[in-house]
């Protein structure tokens, strides 16, 4: 996973989740363009799911646990398909939770930080999910925080740029080499995906918030049918 530097964000890797209160996301020119400082949370995914549990211990490669834990790039030959998809204009999850966005930043480079909520009574897993959204364009950073201090993510990812300012993201979480309870979030409990880069008027940050679809990998699958589709590319720690 891409390591975020002390100027440019957070560290990547799993700590204690802190909701920053983001500052307006800001114009691409010399001045200021007033954005929502951080959006209201909105909530999708049923309340209770069955999610199958994986077997094997850290360091299994070769077992459940890590069915995520190593990955490979997987170029496509032609446009990428998400490209002729309608946008997502309705925050959408297969499992319980609620989603807000906020922007840490000035206008020349911020964070912006989904903050997630489980809002289910079921215990999730986090390990493969995938997360899709759209936001401005060239984002060079990306990392995952969560309200347990543990766990130790990779990612399958990629950028697919719209000719329009904005382009959608996907990315793959993918644990390794911690047990299964440091991939998981408890009923209450939050978790964040935060990405850095230039703001654009392109877009606002409560349309970014809607953009966002979420897959947990509920049936051990590790979602590789979407990183397939999609054509994402891995990154390393």
């Amino acid at each position: 996973m891409q390591r975020i530097s002390t100027k440019r964000g957070l560290a990547a890797g799993l700590a204690t989740a802190a909701v920053a209160a983001g500052i307006a996301a800001l114009g691409t020119g010399g001045s200021a363009a007033a954005d929502t400082t951080a959006t209201s949370a909105v909530s999708a995914g049923p309340a209770t799911y069955s999610q199958a549990v994986p077997t094997g211990q850290p360091s299994q490669y070769s077992s459940p646990l890590e069915r995520c834990a190593n990955g490979v790039d997987h170029p496509l030959s032609g446009a990428n398909p998400i490209l002729a998809e309608p946008l997502t204009t309705q925050f959408s999850s297969n499992v319980g939770l609620s989603e807000a966005v906020s922007y840490s930043g000035d206008q020349w480079y911020g964070n912006w930080t989904f903050t997630f909520t489980n809002t289910s009574s079921e215990t999730l897993a986090t390990d493969c999910a995938v997360l899709i959204w759209r936001a401005p364009s060239s984002s060079d950073n990306h990392a995952y925080t969560a309200s347990v201090a543990y766990g130790h993510p990779q990612q399958d990812y990629l950028e697919v740029p719209r000719g329009d300012g904005t382009s959608f993201y996907v990315a793959r979480l993918g644990f390794h080499d911690v047990p299964l309870n440091q991939r998981q979030v408890g009923p209450g409990q939050k978790f964040t995906y935060t990405w850095g880069g230039v703001p654009s008027t392109a877009i606002t940050t409560q349309q970014i918030r809607d953009s966002l679809r979420f897959t947990a990998d509920l049936n051990l699958s590790g979602n590789q049918s979407m990183v397939l589709h999609y054509g994402t590319d891995r990154l390393t720690n």
